[in-house]
């Protein structure tokens, strides 16, 4: 019951995103009165809906805690008993929710009441939900993460910046390794891989900034740049191996030796 006091509380702070949602579903709604082809603006509503939900879930995460915390405001939340895991867990199924359902509304008038529903299977739909809700979790945790470790004002600021320095770096290593022989499939496996990893170190980051940073803006950003270094090197690792693994199985073609031509 803690956690949907939570949800409710954020709910309520953040309701009048679906009055937005919904006139810019409206607005849509005249837009494709002027486009020609139907395919083509069913799927410009979806893309503008992934788009609203993925600047509402990062727009969220900034504000989730962070401000709360500059305006020592958090302190409410922690003279209630209330679990420090509940408050998170409710924060984040809020933000994640308020970000789907704003742009469900906001595809909702010219889906409906333009007839582009026709052109959607319910696969496809279950589909558009689902990468709002990956993207959503994504972007609401990076930017709850980003969010303190700007707010605090902190020397372990450097430690952030080098951190997602050497893991851009790695990345791009990485994948140029995969591109060298050509094994993209694998590459786009590489990168879900790595995402998955630092999306799991960006919540286990948020719930750590909670349950030891508590009110203190400083020590939670201590903890979180700590995990995040932690992860994305973990991420890193993970990685590497299996590049190697990918290498053994596709010898990289610069490699092999060129095969004599008789004439």
């Amino acid at each position: 019951m803690s956690t949907l006091a939570v949800f409710r509380r954020e709910w309520i702070g953040r309701r009048n995103v679906f009055l937005l949602a919904l006139g810019m579903g409206f607005i849509q709604l005249i837009a494709i009165r002027f486009e020609t082809e139907a395919g083509r603006a069913a799927a410009g509503v979806v893309f503008s809906g992934t788009l609203l939900a993925w600047v509402v879930a990062a727009l969220f995460g900034a504000t989730m805690v962070g401000r709360d915390l500059e305006e020592r405001r958090f302190g409410f939340l922690l003279n209630h008993p209330i679990r420090l895991g509940e408050i998170f867990l409710g924060k984040v199924t809020a933000g994640l929710s308020i970000s789907v359902l704003a742009a469900g509304l906001m595809c909702v008038p010219p889906l409906l009441l333009g007839g582009l529903w026709r052109l959607f299977s319910l696969k496809q739909g279950g589909q558009a939900v689902g990468v709002w809700l990956a993207g959503s979790l994504v972007l609401l945790l990076l930017f709850h993460a980003l969010s303190i470790q700007v707010r605090s004002r902190s020397l372990w600021l450097v430690v952030d910046l080098v951190a997602w320095a050497v893991f851009f770096y790695g990345v791009r290593a990485l994948s140029l390794r995969v591109i060298a022989v050509g094994a993209f499939p694998e590459m786009v496996y590489l990168w879900d891989v790595l995402i998955a990893v630092v999306t799991l170190g960006l919540a286990l980051a948020g719930y750590l900034q909670m349950a030891q940073g508590r009110a203190d803006l400083q020590r939670g950003h201590r903890w979180v740049s700590t995990t995040m270094a932690i992860s994305l090197g973990l991420a890193l690792l993970i990685g590497w191996a299996q590049v190697s693994w990918v290498l053994t199985q596709r010898p990289d073609p610069r490699t092999q030796p060129r095969s004599v031509r008789i004439r």
